[in-house]
């Protein structure tokens, strides 16, 4: 490590020894120069060789003769007028950097005619641009597409229509770094140069050398290679998990193609090959006009049979593009069959879906006893025209949702205003806010809607499910799943299935209730309750035993009847 420190004191030292020479030598040439310049003529600059620039080092300048200045006054004078010439048309980098800066103002209004670019120019340059240079330079960025200009009579020069930000911003910062380098650059000429090509293999050893790996660096970053492997592998538990919570049969679902229908499929897509995705028809009816587009809410749309837009269907191919109806249905008999398996709580049996009429405000939550997860989707007043009936704040504040769990957790549905409220909610019924899921609406196309029916200021295109915590629930998945779920929007209100496996998988084998569900909701393993379902199936014979005492009629969709005779 020694000898390189010193290979490389001895390069700087022959790098400040060299410098040292060269600026001795420009300020010869500059005296030279202004003796030149006093004599009344303009000293003409020959390039310095090697050979030339070492003798120069050890003999004296030589005289300077009467004839030569005399010559050179008298040839001087007639390449005067094309030199001036070619500097008036020369472009300075620097004017050329200034014009791209003040092109880039945000002060700058299009369109602007060259003359109002011209002052902009100057107020960078801080001296008059003159306004042919600034012409041409306009001519030069309109060639290379940074900007579009037009020449009009009744306006000054040329007139700059628009321009590309994002190029001339490039420009830029390019011009910048360029300027950077030159600085670094300023004091090297020839003989440094060749400096550098008779030492580059050597400073090239020395830089190898120091980027070089020492032994201890390599075994880090081995040591720090093998701690990411074994982070990033699954334990014995979660390969469990997986397994666990492993779709039977292999996945059961398909992908749409991003072209949409069959026929732009077959026309934009790859040639040669038969897509395998599913595609969508459209359904063209007599009052179809499709020369207005699609639909903006498609198979959501309430006048279906009188709309004039356009509307799609899934294209089966054949029935092998079908989901398999055989895996369904074995999947779905092992939800509804009863398991015994344990969970967090004791052990809880698992029974077919079960559902109770009934109206909430009323109803005594103690006859379905304690459960594990809660989830609801109430009927908030947000303040517009909805096709179903609402609930006011306080009602929702006195619902007896306490009573339902001691330890366990809350998946509660809001929207609107509701999401204030609903966080009241939760610390009035003793829970306390620890995650949010966020659904983003797709509509039948599989594409983000912009057309919700939600939102006084902005159509929504998403809805929250705050989750919240009760006392220390047991048997509990962490960090299974995502907090956004990406699903088609339905029927009005009618959530994403995909929130029931989320549940599931966070608290596996566990007695689950649902409030305000309808019929699409009902699930094997959960208790859903709502004034929209049919009658009430209960297969739980605890639950039975309590729900027949209380409501031996089986009515419970108003109040008891003992608060009736009060």
């Amino acid at each position: 490590m020694s000898d390189a420190w010193n290979d490389i004191q001895a390069l700087k030292n022959r790098q400040s020894n060299l410098r040292a020479k060269m600026l001795e030598r420009r300020k010869q040439r500059e005296g030279l120069a202004a003796e030149l310049t006093s004599s009344g003529s303009a000293p003409s600059i020959v390039p310095v060789t090697s050979a030339q620039s070492a003798s120069n080092e050890l003999l004296p300048a030589p005289p300077v003769s009467k004839s030569l200045i005399s010559s050179s006054r008298s040839i001087s004078p007639a390449p005067a007028k094309n030199e001036a010439s070619k500097e008036s048309t020369k472009i300075d980098p620097e004017v050329e950097k200034k014009m791209l800066m003040a092109l880039c103002d945000i002060t700058l209004d299009l369109p602007s005619d060259s003359k109002v670019i011209a002052e902009h120019a100057s107020r960078y340059m801080e001296r008059e641009v003159d306004l042919i240079l600034v012409e041409k330079l306009l001519r030069k960025f309109a060639s290379q597409k940074l900007i579009s200009i037009e020449v009009k009579e009744n306006a000054e020069g040329l007139v700059v229509n628009s321009l590309d930000l994002s190029k001339l911003n490039s420009m830029t910062s390019q011009n910048k770094k360029r300027k950077k380098d030159s600085d670094d650059e300023e004091d090297e000429d020839t003989g440094s140069k060749q400096l550098k090509t008779a030492t580059g293999p050597e400073s090239g050893d020395i830089e190898s050398l120091l980027s070089m790996q020492s032994t201890k660096e390599r075994e880090e970053k081995k040591l720090n290679e093998e701690i990411q492997a074994l982070l990033v592998t699954q334990t014995a538990k979660e390969r469990n998990l997986v397994e666990k919570f492993k779709s039977r049969g292999g996945p059961q679902l398909q992908e749409f193609c991003q072209y949409r229908t069959k026929e732009e499929c077959q026309r934009l897509g790859p040639t040669g090959t038969q897509c395998k995705r599913l595609h969508f028809r459209k359904i063209i009816r007599l009052h179809t006009d499709e020369s207005l587009g699609d639909c903006s809410f498609l198979n959501t749309c309430f006048h279906v049979d009188t709309c004039k837009y356009v509307h799609y269907e899934i294209d089966y191919l054949s029935q092998k593009h079908l989901p398999s109806t055989d895996l369904m249905k074995k999947e779905l008999s092992l939800g509804k069959m009863p398991s015994t398996e344990g969970s967090g709580d004791g052990g809880v049996q698992m029974f077919p879906p079960q559902w109770i009429q009934c109206d909430l405000r009323y109803f005594d939550m103690s006859v379905l006893g304690k459960c594990a997860v809660v989830m609801a989707d109430p009927p908030w007043d947000i303040h517009m025209e909805l096709p179903y009936g609402t609930m006011g704040d306080s009602e929702m504040r006195r619902l007896d949702i306490p009573g339902l769990q001691d330890d366990g957790f809350i998946f509660l549905w809001v929207t609107g205003r509701a999401m204030e409220l609903g966080r009241e909610c939760l610390e009035l019924w003793g829970y306390k806010r620890v995650d949010e899921i966020i659904w983003v609406k797709t509509n039948q196309l599989q594409r983000i809607i912009r057309t919700g029916r939600t939102g006084h200021w902005l159509n929504h295109g998403k809805e929250h499910c705050l989750v919240g915590v009760k006392g220390n629930p047991k048997g509990v998945n962490k960090g299974m799943d995502c907090d956004v779920i990406v699903a088609e929007v339905r029927a009005t209100s009618h959530k994403p299935d995909e929130i029931y496996g989320i549940i599931e998988r966070l608290s596996p084998g566990t007695r689950k209730v649902e409030l305000f569900g309808r019929p699409h909701n009902v699930q094997p393993n959960w208790i859903t309750l709502g004034n929209q379902l049919e009658g009430v199936r209960l297969k739980d014979p605890d639950i039975v035993k309590l729900f027949r005492e209380k409501y031996p009629d089986g009515n419970c969709m108003g109040p008891p009847k003992d608060k009736e005779k009060r």
